[in-house]
Formats: C-alpha cells, sequence, structure tokens
C-alpha cells in the first residue's frame, strides 16, 4: 500500500525534522518529543508561534513556514493533528514531508507490529487515516504531481476507492473472527479456573517491565520484550502469574491521550482484554510531574469506564525507586488515592507502590490482587489409589494448588485451598470415585 500524500512518507531511521507548534499545543510537546525520538526523528529545531488557534490554512502562518523551508531538514512534524487541507498546503508551501501526532503514532504501530493481529489493526487504521488525505489531493487536481500513484483519471480514482473499500471490509471479517476466538480462549480459561488479569496504563510507564515480573518464569524467552522507546508493545502477550493463585496476567497496547475513536476501534480486540479482566492493573509513572500523574491517571480511568471495564481496577505507582525523598513519595501517593477517592464510578479498590525495575513491592502487589479475587475455602478429602485418583489431582492442580500426601495404607490425602464455585463439583467427583471428605469448610 504507497502512501497516499507524497508530503506524507513514513518516518526512517536518522531523518532530520523540524518540531512546530502553537500555544494551545504546548502540553503535548513532552510526548511529541519522545514520539519523535522512538520513531528515529532527529529534531533539528522547535518553531512556536503564540497564536490562540491553527491557521486554518497552514496551522502555523506563512510567514513561519517560509522560515522552515530555510532550515535544512527533510521532515515537519506538528504537535497535534492536521486537516488534510493544512496537510496538503503545507507540503505545498515546504515541499517537506508533513507528519502530524497520528501519523506518527501509526508509523510507530507499523515499526512495533509484529502478530498477524496486530499488523491487521496497524493497517485498517493506516487506510483510515490516508482516505481524507487522498480525497483532499483528489479535490486540489494534484494526484497527477505524485509520480507513480493513480495516474489514470477519474477511473483510477473510483477503483482506488472501491480497493480500500474491500480491503478494509476483509481486514474487518478477520478482526471479527480473532474478537471471537479471544472471547471463547476467555471462556475456556474462566471455565478452567483461571482469573485474567490485565496490564494497562499509558505507553512508557513500565507495564511490560512489570509483566516481567509478575511472571512465574526466569525462561527469557518467556519474557517480553522492554525498551525505552514509546509503544514497544502493541499486541498482547499472557503469561501465568506468580503467587500460589490461577491467575493469567496479559500485557496490552498502551494509553495514549486524545487518539481519534476509529484508531481506537481499529484495537478493540486488543482493548477488549483489559475491558473484560478480572482484574485491572492500571501502571501510572509515579516518578512524572504531578499535573501529568493527575491527567493520565483521569483520562486512563475515563477509557476504563468507557469500555466498560468489568473487574476491580488497582493502581500500581511503579518507577517509585526514581522518588528519592520519602516526603515526596508519601505526598504522591495521597494524590493518587484522593483523586481515587473523589472518582465516583468506584473502579478502583487500591493504589500499590512498586518498582518494576528494581523488584520492590511486587509481591504486596501479587497479595493485592488476591485480596481481590473470590475467597478461599479449605478442602480436606480421602483418596484410593488408582487412575481416577490421579486424574482428579491433575484436574485439580489445573486450578489450584494441593497439597498431596500418599498414606503407609495406599490412600491418598488432599489438602486444597479452593473458591466456593469449585467445591459443590469436585466434592461430587470425590464421591463418585469413592473418595471421603474430611471437611469442607
Amino acid at each position: 500500500m504507497p502512501d497516499l500524500a507524497g508530503g506524507m512518507a513514513p518516518p526512517d531511521e536518522g531523518k532530520r525534522a523540524v518540531l512546530v507548534w502553537i500555544a494551545p499545543d504546548r502540553g503535548y510537546l513532552d510526548e511529541m518529543r519522545e514520539l519523535c525520538r522512538s520513531a528515529g526523528y532527529t529534531i533539528i529545531d522547535e518553531i512556536s508561534q503564540n497564536r490562540s488557534e491553527p491557521d486554518p490554512k497552514y496551522y502555523i502562518g506563512q510567514g513561519k513556514l517560509d522560515e522552515i523551508r530555510e532550515i535544512h531538514v527533510e521532515s515537519l512534524i506538528t504537535a497535534c493533528d492536521l486537516k488534510p487541507s493544512q496537510m496538503f498546503n503545507m507540503s505545498e508551501r515546504t515541499g517537506l514531508n508533513i507528519v502530524d501526532r497520528t501519523r506518527i503514532i501509526l508509523d510507530l504501530f507499523r515499526k512495533r507490529a509484529s502478530g498477524p493481529e496486530a499488523k491487521l489493526q496497524v493497517e485498517i487504521a493506516d487506510l483510515r487515516y490516508q482516505v481524507p488525505v487522498l480525497r483532499e489531493y483528489i479535490h486540489q487536481g494534484k494526484l497527477s504531481e505524485r509520480p507513480g500513484f493513480m495516474a489514470g483519471g477519474e477511473y483510477a480514482v473510483d477503483y482506488y476507492y472501491e480497493m480500500i473499500r474491500k480491503r478494509m471490509a476483509r481486514i474487518r471479517e478477520k478482526l471479527e473472527v480473532v474478537r471471537g476466538r479471544r472471547g471463547r480462549k476467555r471462556s475456556l480459561r474462566r471455565r478452567k479456573g483461571a482469573h485474567l488479569v490485565s496490564i494497562a496504563g499509558y505507553t512508557n510507564a513500565g507495564k511490560s517491565t512489570l509483566l516481567n515480573r509478575l511472571i512465574e518464569t526466569d525462561d527469557k524467552m518467556k519474557m517480553v520484550e522492554t525498551g525505552e522507546l514509546m509503544f514497544t508493545t502493541i499486541g498482547t502477550t499472557t503469561r501465568r502469574m506468580k503467587g500460589g493463585r490461577n491467575c493469567l496476567v496479559t500485557d496490552t497496547v498502551g494509553f495514549i491521550r486524545e487518539l481519534p475513536p476509529w484508531l481506537v476501534e481499529g484495537f478493540m480486540s486488543t482493548l477488549e482484554e483489559i475491558f473484560e479482566a478480572d482484574i485491572v492493573l492500571l501502571v501510572v509513572d509515579s516518578s512524572e510531574e504531578e499535573n501529568a500523574i493527575r491527567e493520565k491517571l483521569w483520562e486512563s480511568l475515563s477509557i476504563l469506564r468507557r469500555g466498560g471495564t468489568e473487574g476491580h481496577v488497582l493502581v500500581v505507582a511503579n518507577k517509585i525507586d526514581l522518588i528519592r525523598d520519602e516526603g515526596e513519595r508519601s505526598s504522591r501517593m495521597k494524590m493518587m488515592e484522593d483523586l481515587i477517592t473523589s472518582d465516583a464510578s468506584a473502579l478502583v479498590r487500591g493504589v500499590s507502590a512498586v518498582s518494576a525495575v528494581k523488584v520492590e513491592g511486587i509481591d504486596s502487589l501479587i497479595s493485592m490482587v488476591h485480596i481481590n479475587l473470590p475467597e478461599l475455602s479449605r478442602m480436606e478429602f480421602r483418596l484410593g489409589p488408582g487412575r481416577l485418583a490421579e486424574e482428579l489431582i491433575s484436574d485439580l492442580r489445573r486450578t489450584a494448588q494441593p497439597s498431596v500426601e500418599y498414606l503407609g495404607n495406599g490412600s491418598i490425602l488432599v489438602k486444597v485451598d479452593l473458591e466456593e464455585r469449585w467445591i459443590g463439583s469436585f466434592s461430587i467427583r470425590v464421591l463418585e470415585i469413592g473418595g471421603e471428605i474430611v471437611n469442607d469448610t
């Protein structure tokens, strides 16, 4: 799939760029600098303009654009999203590649996507983004100036629109199949007694590092990739969580502020892993400025509410090791607790301070997860020797961690802590194979 506008080439490693912004977009600057770094851009200069609204034709004033023409760069990056007409006009006036906020996010998604599902999600989002730009170039009558792109006139335009429409329909069908498969897999895991724990939060908050600390393995092949770049994780990864309860923990794509609804929709099959989890670990970078923490935490809770999150939410204040002063730590924690208390939806059940890098507070976090799961009751029973007894014990191990003692008379004493929903079915099986329940309290 070619890029639709010659002025919108995807970023290549080492590209030299100028970052452009106006006063209302100042709040996105730090995020945009990090996005540019993750995408491989080198920001040569930043050009700002103190205006309350973007120029309807060029985003910034024509004089500023003329200044940028004198800077030796290949790309112009804006700290916000542009209208297709602004993108076209800026490209025409400067001769540069124009990259807005959503474009750079999509290109990062495309670079990071590895699995088939993630690639499909990125592709449909990319097509949704490109269609309005195509319309703009058609409207401006400039398609003939884009070498190798739709030189066949109106017939080629109609054909290309139809090709895009059919491709998007095929991708939607494939993603619906994936969503159905995910739903069936979640149901099967629950029937086998597993609790689903999802890690959510803003990109670069340390979600993947936290997953690696929560899982039951030291095998590096089973760990997920981590790094300082944004959107290291695009798809989902599920592993068994340590700690004694049957929990599966899933790492998911990171949140980012004010994504267009159509982009969120494209990643719905991934976001469902968050919305339908039993417990959501909402990770926050506690080392950021308090205003940034407050804003991201509130926006994350809004996303969870809009998605109809079904489970309990635990806020994980990560990177606590970067806050040296104990008073500052306490202040940050109180601020988050106060914010959560003011949230009328009562989604959040607690806040846990951790350092995923330093492995601090992980055991306390796991304990908090267990507290928010259904309570356990002790069940003890005796079984006679034989295949049926071993099969029952094997099935029990898929749900819990039983203590099994082989007695001298050939019988087997089993002690296990089970959720109430499992005691009835296992009691029936014990009796059906001639076992004896010692107690089930």
